[in-house]
């Protein structure tokens, strides 16, 4: 099957507005008449099966940003997803992977069809773990993972609230506790002015905890700076530049400690129609893609582009600290 139905929290990055303003990672929603789902509630199957259709994409092949027609071949069925339901509890194995459950709230035993919230638990060596309440409420703040059934759409997708969009608080973000992670030695590598790094719900009591077990003393801190002490070395981290729009974005970024500055640009863009051509191959990181059996890719969402990566990396490892031997 050369598209599936359901799509993971980070697959694509397309733009919906919902009457409260949330933005989806999708906009599947309003173009799957090509899509049909039936439900067998004795045998707790989920069988999708899709029309031949043609879709319209930015592909990249050979260098080239272009905006193409897809077509995509009739599929009876091939891959179908078992599920239960406890409760008010949905329980979905995607392709039939009993190894790999998904848990769901939303509904009941009478009412499959409708949307589904992911709650964040997982099984692991047949043991189920799930966050608590109040982890729950403080990421459905920025965030939730829906799942929505109905006769046409079968699909999960990430959605983001209005408040993910508001955050600002960029030093009291994740990208903060990977900062600490590389320039203590700890990691390998960094993630810079990424939507799940820096663009992250605030982790303030996360961060005050590694401060106190690394014994990093803070000298001056602001929403978009921060100047640090971490093993008899100062460190100085700023914003320069940042500007975002919806899940666009563009940001730099300079770590700096004595008289070595690292500094670091990235952009994320969401391809349309309308700026599909003026994409570039130069810096580019990162994409939301397919790729079929030419070699071309289709762009499903938003491309990463960066500016002096290579060498922020390299000079964010010659300041860090001396690892221990």
């Amino acid at each position: 099957m050369n598209r599936y139905f359901y799509l993971l929290a980070s697959a694509l990055f397309f733009f919906a507005c919902s009457g409260d303003n949330s933005t989806s990672s999708s906009e599947i929603s309003g173009t799957t008449e090509y899509q049909h789902v039936s439900i067998d509630k004795e045998k707790h199957r989920i069988v999708v099966k899709q029309d031949a259709h043609t879709e319209e994409f930015c592909t990249l092949y050979q260098n080239v940003f272009k905006w193409s027609k897809i077509p995509s071949e009739a599929d009876q069925g091939s891959d179908v997803t078992t599920y239960e339901i406890h409760g008010d509890t949905l329980v979905v194995f995607f392709n039939g992977n009993t190894d790999d459950p998904h848990y769901y709230l939303g509904g009941s035993t009478e009412k499959i069809y409708g949307e589904w919230e992911n709650i964040g638990c997982y099984k692991y060596q047949d043991k189920v773990s799930c966050p608590s309440k109040d982890e729950r409420n403080f990421e459905e703040q920025y965030e939730e993972l829906v799942l929505t059934i109905s006769e046409n759409i079968f699909q999960e997708e990430l959605v983001y609230k209005p408040a993910y969009f508001k955050y600002n608080d960029y030093m009291n973000s994740e990208y903060l506790l990977n900062l600490y992670g590389v320039l203590g030695n700890e990691f390998t590598e960094l993630t810079v002015g990424s939507s799940t790094s820096l663009f992250s719900p605030e982790r303030e009591s996360d961060i005050k905890a590694v401060e106190k077990d690394r014994d990093i003393e803070v000298l001056e801190q602001t929403k978009t700076s921060k100047k640090f002490k971490l093993d008899g070395k100062t460190y100085d981290v700023k914003i320069t530049d940042i500007d975002r729009d919806s899940l666009d974005y563009k940001v730099a970024i300079s770590v700096k400690s004595g008289d070595k500055e690292c500094s670091y640009e990235e952009r994320q863009v969401n391809v349309t129609k309308e700026n599909c051509k003026d994409q570039t191959t130069e810096g580019l990181q990162n994409y939301d893609a397919e790729r079929n059996f030419q070699d071309t890719l289709t762009i499903r969402g938003t491309i990463v582009n960066t500016k002096g990566l290579d060498d922020f990396e390299k000079c964010i490892k010659e300041i860090a600290v001396a690892k221990e031997k």
